[in-house]
């Protein structure tokens, strides 16, 4: 009976751990500057021996955003992190360097206005930390400026009357 008393106690803590380990993050950025792009710091420490998953939400304005990711251990092999995945909204993060210094990039990936997801995925070696830098600009969108098009319409007027003159020489030296 006090076997089975201290194996659901212990199966309950594992449970209760599991859940808070695999809960969703929040991020919090700064201010957007004046041209509307922000960044945040997002990252984990004190990570527990084995696999882990931390997943970040966040909401975001339709633009463009990069990101990196890193975790470097000194000779104490507790620190280490061993990055297995890195992926927001889904796209991996092309990975740069892996061992000692586990180091991830993504750069100018579109998103579109709403939630996102950013999932970390690897091992710890039992006290790990990472640590990472999203941020934000957005999306330049070309529009001529109505000078621009006016050259544009004398332009194609242009190309037209000089076809149309070509034209007439040729039939008049044919005759």
């Amino acid at each position: 009976m006090k076997t089975l008393a201290t194996t659901l106690a212990l199966a309950a803590s594992v449970l209760a751990f599991a859940t808070a380990a695999n809960a969703a993050k929040t991020l919090v950025f700064d201010s957007p500057a004046p041209g509307g792009s922000f960044s945040g710091d997002f990252g984990d420490t004190g990570i527990v021996g084995g696999a882990f998953t931390d997943t970040f939400t966040f909401t975001m304005p339709t633009g463009l955003t990069s990101a990196s990711i890193s975790s470097t251990f000194t000779n104490d092999i507790s620190n280490n992190i061993d990055f297995t995945s890195v992926t927001l909204d889904g796209q991996p993060f092309n990975i740069i360097s892996t061992g000692q210094t586990e180091f991830r990039v993504i750069n100018g990936v579109p998103v579109t206005n709403g939630p996102q997801t950013l999932i970390v995925a690897g091992t710890s070696g039992g006290n790990g930390a990472f640590a990472g830098t999203l941020s934000f600009s957005q999306a330049i969108v070309s529009v001529p400026e109505p000078t621009s098009w006016a050259l544009m319409i004398l332009g194609f007027g242009g190309v037209g009357a000089s076809l149309r003159i070509n034209r007439r020489r040729t039939f008049t030296v044919a005759a």
